[in-house]
């Protein structure tokens, strides 16, 4: 196995396949990477474009190729002494007909033998969902779904499902024969009674009519039901397959099942029937019983805690581990986990039985304010946010931070500061979109009280004020209490006693609701081991857990960060724009010096495919803090520039001061450098609707994702349309550019400054695809733009031809490169010079030991230096 030096994260999907993965390594290997750091390979919906949503663990995404691909890049891979890091997904999947385990469940419910990998809460509280799943899938209600036909019963290989747009749902195979009766009678009447056709459908029909219930408390009878199933229901494909009269009269019996007058009867009847209660999709934030990953409703979570689950879902990207085809794994969203150190030491025991204490596990784990990995983990570190903020942190300068704040602050009219902003974002997503997990969990904390004898009854609606208020005052996404010590460890108890502290102060939720869950959160009641009550306290404290870290990453990062954001670049995954900036180089060389000293394996990131904006685009916008006053007067003069292209929606003028400025922001941050070509105005027209789109909608301050307002959107629209057409905004096209052309070489320097040092700190590099030439682009999608690979081939040829000249070629090689930094070779020959060192000076990348250097002069203040290897 290489040893990992540097990795180059590439998102694989249909356009990208492992093919061409395959035809990059070698340009890989010259560049000085050590492994390919891949999105998501296995088999995810058609037409995924990055793998998260999952259908089914146990296959090679077909549309990335075959296992004789993947295993054709690995031996390219091995040709160059390079190896291969997987992104694995082990919260959640796609609720999709794609998914055989989703499918399965939603037709035997809790006697599938899926049942167990979902996190689906069986014993709801509501009469309806005891034992069923929420679907909330539907545009209108139910009854007038059926009323106007678009509810539908469809034949798929001779077996009836239920169709609602794209929605293709299976049906539980005992209320199949309501169906099949009349695809019986028509076959009756399309063969003679007597054919064997004929009687191999009525079996069938009868077989499933005596099916066992689903909901049988008899082990017994639920085997005989997962034995017959499957059977019966091959049988049925069989007979559709090879006598056309049966497929015919199947086909015709599910579309007659469903029309004339009793056809919406009977579909309401055969509804009654099923696992799942189809409802409007907006009854998903408040009742939806199944967990989610954050609050998209076709991600549903993983009990990644059963053991067997585990085997299951991982059997496949183990298998390709001890092929030797995997040397390292990343780990999205571990926080969603019940047990995120459980899953840690299993996946760590099974992938790598031989490996010290700091297996090759990648942890996406955002750190909180003061908040360190936790020393247990039996991981390498995480995937680069904590290093992505502090290096951040150096480029920008403090005053003209809270100059540009200031000047923001008065344009927004806006009284409250990010910390509030942050709160309010937190409570509205726990009152909103994930209102339903903190009702579910409220539900849990009383029955909890009502097994142990907790203080006095508290309402259901007081429980559900402090859980909220506890939450959206916890500073980090979330604490790791688990089973394994009665009593928290001294960091979690302290977070915890200070969220509910500060919840107290706030005066939204009673003492009493807050008194019990201190008691429960932090085991106040003297804990009694094994017994029932305590597994009933543990279970409720990692639910609390599991959806404290949504709440901050939908209520924080895709609420807040685009609320309040004077400077884009602060804004970040991880980021804390509250944060003083007058320390940020002590800071740096404090967590780069842990970094030595104990997680010298994580990753350095500086840009992925989620962070909001490329690393060059932030360099670019941290320049605006070295220049406050002249960037307020070009937001002055622009914004009376644009007044000409606002519109007037319901009594206020569109787009507001503070989507104005972000849009402003933005186009500075991916004005192209150079001059403009053919289409380049367009596309960054498209580009800047899609973002601002995105933006707004996230802030969820005039318009949102589940209420858009089409007034506002549209209006803001036209606004940027008109902002980038150079007939109607001249002036302000014109002027952009000259300002984006005065500060860009600056955004360039602190480009290359930041490279420097995500090269040389204490970690792997994980450079992200494209990102070794300029890459001025935001959110995703447009952070996933075809990469234009043959020209960074051609680049790298004419650097290393540069730099291995004669020693006064190679000074007038790197003289060009300096005088030319647009064109982008300059970035990528520091880029393969420092992976180069890392290559040839191993010992010392690898030492544990971290020397912070003084400097000393007039610009000691603008210079951040450090010494590593044994020899520091």
């Amino acid at each position: 196995m290489p040893e990992i030096r540097a990795t180059y994260r590439l998102q694989l999907h249909a356009g990208f396949p492992l093919a061409a993965a395959r035809a990059l390594v070698p340009y890989l290997s010259r560049l000085g990477v050590s492994h390919i750091h891949s999105s998501p390979m296995l088999q995810a919906r058609r037409g995924s474009t990055h793998g998260y949503d999952v259908v089914d663990p146990g296959r090679l995404n077909l549309e990335l190729g075959t296992e004789a691909d993947l295993e054709a890049l690995h031996d390219e891979l091995a040709s160059h002494g390079m190896g291969m890091v997987l992104d694995i997904v082990p919260n959640h999947m796609a609720t999709s007909s794609e998914n055989p385990a989703w499918d399965d469940v939603l037709a035997h419910g809790p006697a599938s033998v899926f049942s167990r990998w979902f996190d689906i809460d069986w014993r709801a509280t509501e009469p309806e969902l005891r034992s069923r799943v929420l679907l909330p899938i539907l545009a209108d209600r139910l009854s007038d779904v059926l009323k106007s036909g678009e509810l539908t019963l469809a034949s798929r290989e001779g077996v009836p499902r239920l169709r609602y747009f794209e929605h293709d749902l299976p049906l539980d195979p005992s209320t199949m024969p309501s169906v099949l009766g009349i695809a019986l009678e028509r076959c009756q009447r399309a063969l003679p009674r007597e054919h064997p056709a004929c009687a191999e459908l009525a079996e069938i029909t009868m077989a499933l009519r005596r099916l066992p219930r689903r909901n049988s408390r008899r082990p017994a009878s639920l085997a005989r039901r997962r034995e017959a199933a499957p059977r019966l229901l091959a049988r049925l494909r069989e007979l559709h397959a090879s006598v056309p009269q049966v497929t015919t009269a199947l086909s015709e019996g599910a579309r007659g099942f469903a029309s004339g007058e009793a056809g919406e009867g009977h579909l309401r009847r055969l509804l009654d029937g099923q696992v799942y209660r189809m409802v409007h999709w907006r009854r998903a934030a408040r009742e939806i019983n199944y967990r989610r990953f954050f609050d998209v409703n076709d991600l549903v979570a993983l009990h990644m805690e059963d053991p067997e689950v585990f085997a299951q879902t991982h059997e496949l990207v183990l298998a390709w581990r001890r092929r030797g085809w995997m040397d390292g794994y990343r780990i999205d969203h571990p926080d969603g986990l019940l047990d995120p150190l459980g899953y840690f030491q299993r996946l760590a025991a099974a992938a790598f039985p031989d490996a010290p204490s700091s297996p090759p596990i990648f942890v996406e784990k955002i750190l909180g304010p003061g908040e360190c990995l936790r020393a247990g983990w039996p991981v390498a570190g995480t995937t680069g946010y904590d290093f992505l903020n502090q290096a951040e942190a150096l480029f920008i300068d403090p005053g003209g931070f809270e100059a540009i704040e200031d000047d923001y602050r008065r344009q927004i009219r806006q009284p409250l500061e990010f910390p509030a902003i942050a709160r309010q974002g937190k409570r509205l997503v726990l009152e909103t979109g994930l209102s339903a997990g903190v009702r579910r969990l409220a539900d849990r904390l009383l029955r909890h009280a009502a097994i142990s004898q907790a203080p006095p009854a508290v309402p259901r609606r007081e429980l559900i004020r402090a859980i909220v208020e506890t939450i959206v005052a916890l500073p980090v996404y979330r604490t790791y209490l688990d089973g394994r010590s009665p009593e928290p460890e001294p960091e979690d108890r302290g977070l915890l006693e200070g969220a509910i502290a500060d919840a107290r102060t706030r005066g939204r939720s009673s003492m009493e609701a807050l008194d019990l869950l201190e008691e429960v959160l932090l085991a106040r009641g003297n804990p009694t081991g094994g017994s029932d009550t305590e597994r009933s306290r543990i279970r409720f404290v990692e639910r609390f857990q599991q959806i404290s870290g949504p709440a901050t990453a939908k209520g924080i990062e895709d609420t807040a960060f685009y609320a309040y954001a004077p400077l884009l670049s602060r804004n970040e995954v991880g980021g804390e724009p509250e944060a003083p900036l007058a320390h940020a180089v002590t800071d740096f060389h404090a967590a780069n010096g842990r970094r030595a000293r104990r997680w010298s394996g994580g990753l350095l990131a500086v840009t992925t495919h989620d962070t909001k904006r490329t690393a060059d685009v932030r360099s670019r916008l941290d320049v605006l803090s070295e220049i406050p006053a002249e960037w307020a007067e070009r937001v002055k003069h622009w914004r009376m520039l644009n007044l000409q292209n606002k519109r007037t929606v319901r009594g206020r003028r569109v787009p507001d001061p503070g989507t104005v400025n972000h849009m402003l922001q933005a186009l500075v941050g991916i004005w192209p450098l150079g001059p403009q070509r053919m289409g380049d105005l367009e596309a960054l027209r498209e580009r800047i609707s899609a973002y601002m789109m995105k933006a707004v909608r996230e802030a969820k301050l005039r318009t949102t994702w589940t209420d858009p307002d089409e007034g506002f959107e549209e209006a803001l629209r036209s606004n940027v349309e008109a902002l980038l057409a150079p007939d109607r905004s001249p002036r302000f096209l014109d002027d952009l550019e000259r300002f984006v052309t005065r500060i860009g070489r600056a955004g360039l320097w602190n480009a290359l400054g930041r490279t420097v040092l995500q090269l040389a700190s204490p970690g792997i590099p994980d450079l992200y695809q494209g990102d070794e030439l300029w890459n001025f682009a935001l959110v995703d999608p447009d952070n996933r733009r075809p990469v234009d690979f043959e020209t960074r081939q051609r680049l790298l040829e004419e650097v290393e031809r540069g730099a291995a000249g004669a020693p006064a070629e190679r000074a007038a090689f790197l003289a060009n490169l300096m005088a030319n930094p647009e064109d982008g070779r300059l970035k990528l020959h520091v880029i393969r010079a420092g992976l180069v060192a890392r290559r040839h000076r191993l010992a010392a990348f690898r030492s544990r030991t971290y020397l912070p250097l003084e400097a000393v002069g007039r610009s000691a203040g603008r210079v951040v230096a450090f010494a590593r290897g044994e020899g520091a």
